[in-house]
Formats: C-alpha cells, sequence, structure tokens
C-alpha cells in the first residue's frame, strides 16, 4: 500500500508533517501520482510547508519567493495538489475548503 512519503509515491518524501505517512488514495488515472511528483518537485521543501499552511489554513501566502513559485508550477498542478489533497479520508470534511483556498492562493498571485 502506498504512503505520502513513500519513494514510490512521489519520488521523494514531503515535508508536510499532516499527510506524512497517510495512505494515499487511489490515483484518478494511470500516472496521476508521477504528474504530482513532478509538480512537487518543482517547489521547495520549505514552499511546501507555506503552501501546504496556506491551502489548510487561510488560504493567503505571504511569501513572495514561494507565491512566484505557485505561479511558476502552474494552474493544473495547483488543481492536481487540491484535488488529491481532498481525496484523503483525513481531508474530505474540508474538501471546499481546501478548494477554494487552493484557488484563492492561485488566483491571487497569479493576477499579480
Amino acid at each position: 500500500k502506498m504512503v505520502i512519503g513513500d519513494e514510490d509515491a512521489f519520488e521523494r518524501p514531503t515535508p508536510i508533517d499532516t499527510w506524512f505517512g497517510l495512505p494515499l488514495p487511489p490515483q484518478p488515472r494511470p500516472g496521476y501520482y508521477k504528474y504530482l511528483g513532478d509538480c512537487i518537485d518543482k517547489t521547495t521543501q520549505a514552499c511546501g510547508v507555506k503552501i501546504s499552511k496556506a491551502i489548510f489554513g487561510n488560504g493567503k501566502l505571504d511569501d513572495t519567493a514561494c507565491c512566484k513559485m505557485v505561479v511558476e508550477v502552474g494552474y493544473l498542478c495547483n488543481r492536481a495538489l487540491t484535488y488529491i489533497l481532498a481525496k484523503f479520508d483525513k481531508f474530505k470534511p474540508y474538501a471546499m475548503t481546501i478548494f477554494q483556498n487552493g484557488e484563492a492562493i492561485f488566483d491571487q498571485y497569479s493576477k499579480s
């Protein structure tokens, strides 16, 4: 069973404590986790933590360098991440917040 942090899942451990060790939801389609791993690899671990806190927090990311990374990674990667986060049993009750905050982060910085 794959879990976040497995080499096969994302090719490197995730720095997000709330995800680490959780079983991954089934892939929506073959190659989805490879694609998501490629997206994650375009950010630094420090920004990954800040982005995660913003997604699970108030939807605001107050770090210029991380904001630029969100935009450079792109909308589709942003959607792929929020989609899979919302599929975790632990986070399903917060799915709408995850989607809304992910959108808010991308929208705020893609227009600046």
